[in-house]
């Protein structure tokens, strides 16, 4: 039992200090967390901050360095430092450096952290970066010479985009044992936050790139884009072949080198730029071929010129027909021309009382007029059956028909003028060749413009007619040998799903060379034919014959030798293709007329 008020004092003294103490250590314990969670707090605001700032300013942008530009602008928030800077490879193989003084350094101070990063960047890519590629700029304060400050603390954040190193951010300050795990752990999150960003919509843009390509480069249309400075972005295959560019990967130098002397390509761009319209170019002859040159400027949302895309049309087809045309018409004003002419001179000779008077001469102007007259009916008459054929409205009237009758009709009627050429014209038909339903009049419109055709392309020799059943499936070239029959320039294996009657006529005349056989049922391309020949005619003949086969649902076409014939023949299905025909072993044919040999 204590009695003594001293001895009760000392405990409860050391009670109160010991409260006091673990009360004091408590609140030194609790100020230090609320400064640790308030620093925590302060470096996620500014987290927060930053990655807002990212978002809003950079929306849909794959520019790094202005990224680079709003990090470094905003560091101050978070820790304290001499300069930040970041070196950065841009898209033309230049290297960016830029430093932000937040301290007045000297210029060593600079050029040790240029020196730094370059070693760092060199050995991240592997490659030497070269001074003079580097493009150097500085802002903030400005330079202090008398400053002797040295890094004492520094760090580098690496930039990478899709998993390639595009470059380095650097903090440098002349004080030591700064930039804790903390800053430099919030940095790398907002660096690698921003790179994920940037390498996600580079992604799916190169995703959408892709599909414009493959879209460009399947157009036959040659295209191509530059940007302001003329740099070209993009060209297709077409493009590169149209321009006759060797290199798989061209420049926009290759390009202009094609069109050198020829065309001011980089003029047009800038003018097509500068003046925000559509340039033309309607003919541009290049490379064998014409071009149509278009130029179009290209600008985004907010209406910024861009660049300009190129197209090149190639209207050498359309040319080529255009001039075939202009020289048809040219020839069809002489075909008329020429008749109205002799008619009307003859018309104002029989105005004069002297050929009145003489009955003989009189009559043979009145023959005259009678010719010419029925030459100018034909031209229309072609003319007219060209236009039905191509605006479908052109019928044929079939019944059964004696196809052997007809081909006898047509040979007779042209046997005098083969005698007058000094040609022998025959025509061999194979027995018992079944009767068809055709358009007789139609059919013997054809063989007159194929043997008009072959009395005017053949100056010696004879002239063929044949006809002869063809089985499906039965190689033409062997059943025309096993007739006796020569086809100069038939080919194996041409073959008719089908039975069908083939008719021929077959001359040996100067032949076609096999360059224009394609061409030859067009309106437009007998008069290549007609100038070699150095004879006169519309060439409507075979455009007719054409059409006039396939409406009997049969085809047409040719096989010539140059210099030793041409055989032009045609198809006719029959009217019952189950029908037994007679083919003995040795065919007879029966020959209608054999002219004598001149």
């Amino acid at each position: 039992m204590l009695n003594n008020p001293a001895q009760l004092f000392l405990p409860l003294a050391i009670y109160t200090v010991i409260v006091f103490v673990f009360i004091w250590l408590e609140n030194r314990r609790i100020s230090y967390r609320l400064h640790i969670k308030e620093a925590e707090m302060v470096r996620r605001m500014y987290e927060v901050s930053i990655l807002k700032e990212l978002g809003e300013r950079i929306g849909y942008s794959l520019n790094v360095q202005k990224i680079a530009d709003i990090i470094t602008g905003s560091l101050r928030q978070l820790l304290s430092y001499s300069t930040v800077s970041y070196l950065l490879l841009s898209d033309e193989g230049r290297v960016i450096f830029h430093s932000v003084l937040e301290e007045s350094v000297n210029h060593r101070f600079v050029e040790e952290v240029k020196h730094r990063l370059v070693k760092a960047l060199s050995a991240m890519i592997n490659k030497e970066i070269k001074a003079e590629l580097i493009d150097e700029s500085i802002s903030g304060t400005i330079t202090d010479e008398s400053n002797r400050g040295e890094i004492r603390s520094f760090f580098n954040i690496p930039v990478v985009i899709n998993s390639q190193p595009v470059g380095i951010l650097n903090v440098a300050s002349t004080k030591d044992g700064l930039y804790k795990e903390e800053e430099m752990s919030i940095l790398y999150t907002i660096m690698n936050q921003a790179s994920s960003a940037v390498s996600k919509l580079e992604n799916i843009l190169n995703q959408e790139k892709g599909k414009l390509n493959s879209m460009v480069a399947s157009m036959a249309d040659g295209v191509f884009m530059v940007d302001t400075r003329n740099r070209l972005l993009v060209i297709n295959p077409a493009a590169i072949e149209m321009l006759g560019i060797s290199k798989p990967q061209p420049t926009i130098f290759d390009v202009l080198d094609a069109l050198a002397s020829k065309f001011d390509l980089r003029t047009k761009i800038e003018e097509s730029i500068k003046n925000d319209r559509l340039t033309v170019e309607e003919q541009l002859p290049l490379n064998q071929r014409v071009l149509r040159v278009l130029i179009s400027p290209v600008k985004d949302a907010e209406n910024k010129a861009l660049g300009a895309v190129v197209l090149f049309h190639d209207i050498t087809k359309e040319k080529a027909i255009e001039k075939m045309r202009e020289d048809f018409t040219s020839m069809m004003v002489h075909e008329l021309r020429s008749p109205l002419t002799g008619i009307r001179s003859i018309a104002n000779l029989l105005r004069e009382e002297k050929i009145k008077n003489e009955r003989q001469k009189y009559q043979e102007f009145i023959d005259l007029i009678v010719t010419n007259s029925a030459s100018m009916l034909d031209l229309v008459n072609d003319l007219l059956d060209v236009a039905k054929l191509e605006a479908g409205k052109f019928q044929v009237m079939k019944k059964t028909t004696d196809l052997a009758n007809v081909i006898k009709v047509r040979v007779q009627s042209f046997q005098s003028l083969a005698a007058e050429n000094h040609l022998a014209l025959e025509s061999k038909v194979e027995e018992g060749l079944p009767t068809l339903d055709l358009d007789e009049n139609k059919i013997g419109q054809v063989l007159n413009n194929l043997l008009s055709n072959a009395l005017k392309f053949t100056q010696k020799g004879k002239i063929t007619v044949s006809a002869f059943v063809l089985k499906s499936g039965q190689d033409l070239a062997d059943r025309v040998l096993s007739l006796g029959l020569i086809w100069p320039g038939i080919k194996n294996d041409i073959r008719l799903n089908d039975d069908n009657v083939v008719v021929a006529v077959t001359d040996t005349g100067i032949g076609i060379p096999e360059s224009q056989i394609g061409k030859l049922f067009n309106k437009f391309t007998q008069l290549e034919q007609s100038a070699v020949s150095e004879k006169k005619g519309t060439g409507l003949g075979l455009v007719i014959s054409k059409g006039i086969v396939e409406a009997h649902g049969g085809k047409i076409n040719v096989v010539s030798d140059e210099g030793k014939g041409t055989t032009f023949y045609f198809t006719l299905p029959l009217k019952n293709p189950n029908i037994e025909y007679r083919n003995p072993k040795q065919i007879q044919m029966t020959e209608i007329l054999n002219s004598k040999q001149f």
